[in-house]
């Protein structure tokens, strides 16, 4: 069990996203809220308008912005606005909580982060998830003949400089940023993502254990006796989702012990209508 710290922190956590969402992004800071908080920090998370509430945490969410319910993932014209909204928010946030530290998500969060910094005084950590113009380019919101292209990839090194601590996930995202130059190496820190071990565990051996493994294979929908091949992720054509897709159903014919399972987000009907459609 993690020791309660004797220095207790008031942590302002930045996320511009539709938290909570299930996928990698938002389960990454949903464990990363818990660890702080079972360790004794505080934390006030600000987010979009929309998003599951999530038991525990204090989140303090954006304007209401009525015309759009669905949770944005990726890039979008419609974050424009609504980081200028979280912007807002985080201010008056920061202002009223005056925090120890500012913890910012993705490139966005980080830039208001940096403004924050300079009016409230707290060192900001930037928890970097993937290169903000790269994840443009995949969700083919710009092209690298762009003439915003450059300027864009300029703007993304700015942020990166403004944090005094950086977090990546991993160590190939640590090795990009070494490698442009962006951040110090006395900066930059891996915090690698985990398992959740008061959750998920391994095979104990127990009767318990394998009554709760054959309840869950029979709410998935799995006949017994098959095996699995498990997909777990964000749901998108760049990712290869219609590929996978298109792979199980040749598949599947020829080896009829095996099953698909296949989950993630956003937009999962799409791609079950998908695979009906393909038999």
């Amino acid at each position: 069990m993690p020791q309660q710290t004797n220095n207790p922190l008031t942590v302002l956590m930045i996320a511009p996203t539709s938290f909570f969402a299930d996928y990698g992004c938002h389960v990454r800071i949903w464990e990363e809220i818990k660890a702080l908080q079972k360790i004794g920090h505080r934390l006030v998370l600000t987010t979009y308008h929309n998003g599951d509430d999530m038991p525990g945490v204090d989140i303090r969410r954006s304007w209401d912005v009525p015309w759009l319910k669905r949770a944005m993932v990726g890039s979008s014209r419609h974050k424009i606005y609504l980081d200028a909204a979280l912007s807002w928010r985080s201010l008056r946030v920061a202002l009223g909580l005056r925090p120890t530290i500012i913890h910012a998500h993705l490139h966005e969060g980080a830039l208001i982060g940096a403004v924050l910094k300079r009016i409230v005084g707290a060192p900001l950590i930037f928890d970097y998830q993937g290169s903000m113009t790269s994840e443009m380019i995949d969700h083919r919101f710009l092209r690298r003949e762009s003439p915003l292209y450059v300027p864009l990839t300029r703007l993304e090194r700015l942020i990166n400089r403004q944090a005094d601590a950086v977090i990546t996930s991993h160590s190939n995202a640590a090795a990009l940023l070494l490698k442009d130059g962006s951040v110090a190496p006395e900066r930059l820190h891996t915090v690698i993502d985990s398992v959740n071990t008061d959750r998920f565990r391994p095979f104990d051996g127990t009767a318990a254990w394998e009554a709760q493994r054959q309840e869950l294979r029979a709410q998935l929908g799995i006949p017994p006796g098959r095996r699995i091949v498990v997909y777990i992720g964000l749901l998108a054509p760049y990712q290869g989702t219609n590929v996978l897709i298109e792979a199980a159903a040749h598949l599947a014919p020829q080896m009829p012990d095996v099953h698909f399972l296949i989950m993630g987000y956003p937009d999962p009907a799409s791609y079950r209508a998908y695979a009906a459609s393909l038999g």
